[in-house]
């Protein structure tokens, strides 16, 4: 009998109880099945062996307690392709899958010939679990073969997941469960190419993404990819959303035979995120109203100067009109600014409407400067003459983001920091921007006295409102709107000498890439 190093009990009793864990209900049908396999733990850095099957027992005369938290290398020959044992070490090592033809070992130290099938087994998160390897013993008959791998697919057939391989560079289906026949509504699949049984996918980039995997040899990894699928006898679309992996299949020479493709289906779950954005918008949209209302009063100062200007404008222009005088250049200076002051108080009015309206989330390239110009007016005309804001916004700086929620964010920081600086002697609030990691960062400093650390500590969640007429939540809903937009807002810096408030939205080819 092979040597085998001593184990401890407790480690092969957590390794067992791993796997019924990750494995749950296949655990029945992998011990029925007629199939002799093995489950390798995909957690542990050696990938110790946590189930063998009565099959494989039988085939190999090994007990159950000799094989459990043993490495797989005691299955192979003294005397083999220590190439091929490399590439299933190395496969197993990067998730992969693949089938190899090598000799074996039984318990007595003889030898047998078999085709090993290796499959990763992930989770809804893609994380590798398990990894399955199927032996078939190649010394049988054909007939024999034929019906272990007919037990091979009944298995796949009861996973939790979808699961699809093809071969060849057309990708011709070879099997398909019925978990991936739900997912694409489709039943005939087995013999077909896959541009031929779906050819709705050719035009959404997956047969381009098949050909890369099958070229290259490097497996693809999706994680919400909207698929949309044609119903072939109504003709209608149905959007659907899935994680899942492409991964080469080889044979034992290390050539690409085919694909393997498994996954989840996470349109419930899309659904409910989408739902729940719905949600989160309603909350900024009430948080956007009630910022107006405690601004209305205030936007009163401002309206009114252009207003005033009109007026004292309009009433020396008409002084200015005397039927014996030629005061046509004063006349036109007059009526110049007439039309400056108007278009102001117009501005200041649109922008309240805008930031007040109800509406979809809309992205789009913008211009920042122009965008933070608006602001800063906006908020200079509520707080104190004496505080100084500097608006550092490079000229051609854009974003891709929704215009208005972004604005949101920025007045709400540049309100804070003027109200920080109130009780200071110098009294400064700067705004700039820059690009860092592929995302453009916002950052707003103040000569404030800083935040406490105690405030620091939840200074994006909802909390009671020191503030009067306040919700208690106007950074909670700056974080939601930053997050909707795949970015992220934080307390950059604190002390006596004032605090900097920075978020990042990614710029537009990082954003379309995630």
């Amino acid at each position: 009998m092979m040597a085998i190093h001593s184990k401890d009990p407790r480690q092969v009793e957590a390794l067992i109880e791993r796997f019924r864990a990750s494995i749950g209900p296949f655990v029945a049908a992998a011990e029925a099945t007629h199939m002799p396999m093995i489950f390798a733990d995909g957690q542990a850095a050696d990938h110790p062996i946590a189930f063998a099957n009565q099959a494989f027992r039988d085939l190999t005369g090994f007990g159950e307690d000799a094989l459990l938290g043993e490495r797989i290398s005691v299955l192979l020959g003294e005397v083999m392709d220590t190439g091929t044992s490399a590439a299933i070490q190395a496969a197993i090592a990067e998730g992969a899958s693949g089938n190899w033809e090598l000799q074996c070992r039984r318990a007595d130290r003889s030898e047998f010939l078999a085709a090993i099938f290796l499959s990763p087994m992930r989770d809804a998160q893609q994380v590798i679990r398990q990894n399955l390897l199927a032996f078939i013993e190649l010394g049988r008959p054909v007939d024999r073969l034929l019906e272990q791998r007919n037990e091979l697919h009944a298995l796949y057939e009861q996973a939790p997941g979808f699961i699809a391989t093809s071969e060849g560079p057309e990708h011709r289906f070879t099997f398909a469960n019925a978990s991936y026949k739900r997912f694409v509504g489709r039943e005939n699949l087995v013999g077909r190419k896959v541009a031929e049984a779906m050819p709705e996918v050719v035009e959404q980039g997956f047969l381009g993404l098949l050909d890369q995997v099958y070229r290259t040899g490097e497996p693809f990894v999706g994680r919400g990819m909207p698929i949309e699928i044609v119903d072939d006898e109504t003709g209608n679309t149905d959007q659907r959303y899935a994680d899942f992996v492409y991964q080469a299949v080889r044979n034992a020479g290390g050539t690409i035979t085919g694909l393997f493709c498994e996954g989840y289906d996470v349109t419930v779950q899309r659904k409910t995120a989408e739902s729940l954005s719905a949600l989160q918008s309603e909350m900024i949209h009430v948080s956007r109203v009630n910022a107006m209302g405690t601004m209305a009063t205030t936007l009163a100062h401002e309206l009114n100067q252009p207003l005033s200007a009109i007026t004292n404008y309009a009433a020396g222009g008409l002084k200015l009109i005397d039927p014996g005088a030629q005061e046509t250049e004063r006349l036109t200076q007059a009526l110049e600014a007439i039309g400056e002051a108007a278009q102001r108080a117009a501005d200041i009015i649109r922008n309240v409407r805008e930031l007040t309206r109800r509406r979809e989330t809309k992205r789009m390239d913008f211009d920042l400067q122009a965008a933070v110009g608006e602001c800063v007016r906006l908020v200079r005309a509520t707080v104190s003459p004496g505080i100084r804001i500097t608006d550092h916004i490079a000229a051609g700086t854009t974003m891709a983001a929704d215009r208005v929620q972004i604005q949101q964010v920025i007045i709400n920081l540049l309100r804070n920091a003027c109200e920080a600086v109130i009780p200071m002697d110098r009294q400064e609030v700067s705004v700039s921007a820059h690009v860092k990691h592929g995302s453009l960062v916002v950052c707003v400093i103040d000569s404030g006295p800083g935040v406490t650390a105690e405030a620091a500590q939840d200074i994006f969640s909802w909390s009671d409102s020191t503030k009067e007429g306040g919700m208690g939540f106007g950074l909670s809903i700056c974080r939601t709107i930053i997050e909707t937009h795949r970015g992220r807002i934080w307390l950059e810096n604190s002390g006596p000498d004032g605090s900097e408030f920075c978020f990042s939205v990614p710029l537009p080819a990082e954003a379309l890439a995630a």
